[in-house]
């Protein structure tokens, strides 16, 4: 069963509301919200690294950046760096671009910025560049197991 598949199962077997969409490839957060007609700020956008040589699931909104000092002082961190493609691909079996928010398919620790949570509606590529899924904030943050959703560690672009 793909990603795209899991996700879908899973929003279906808790009977969330969702709409899932497919579209041209989007190899960019920027090209995704403009072809699911998002906003920047509901792209949820998942970065997969390394803390401390522990493979990690960062989420934040598409429209920020990660600051990297920040979230190694807020979660006691000493080494942070973004997987390399090769990487990516053997941790989730995706490519870069494909990865959902949702850490727990792939047996990673998932942090999520609370500035996600400023939008009632997030949007993510769903485990493919040509699919997406468009869903509540509140079903998905029970979701994502986030390890603390207290803190804020990306800042503007």
């Amino acid at each position: 069963m793909s990603v795209y598949e899991k996700i879908i199962q899973l929003l279906d077997s808790r009977q969330i509301k969702y709409q899932a969409l497919e579209h041209r490839p989007t190899p960019t957060c920027e090209d995704s919200a403009r072809v699911r007609g998002t906003s920047m700020d509901q792209g949820a956008k998942a970065l997969v690294c390394y803390a401390d040589k522990k493979p990690i699931l960062i989420v934040l909104p598409c429209s920020r950046k990660l600051d990297f000092k920040l979230f190694k002082k807020l979660y006691t961190i000493k080494d942070l760096r973004f997987a390399t493609p090769e990487e990516v691909k053997i941790l989730t079996s995706l490519e870069i671009g494909a990865i959902p928010p949702l850490g727990y398919l792939f047996n990673l620790p998932t942090y999520v910025d609370e500035k996600l949570g400023e939008n009632n509606t997030i949007a993510f590529n769903a485990g493919d560049r040509t699919k997406s899924v468009i869903m509540s904030y509140s079903d998905y943050a029970p979701l994502s197991q986030n390890q603390n959703t207290a803190h804020t560690f990306s800042q503007p672009r």
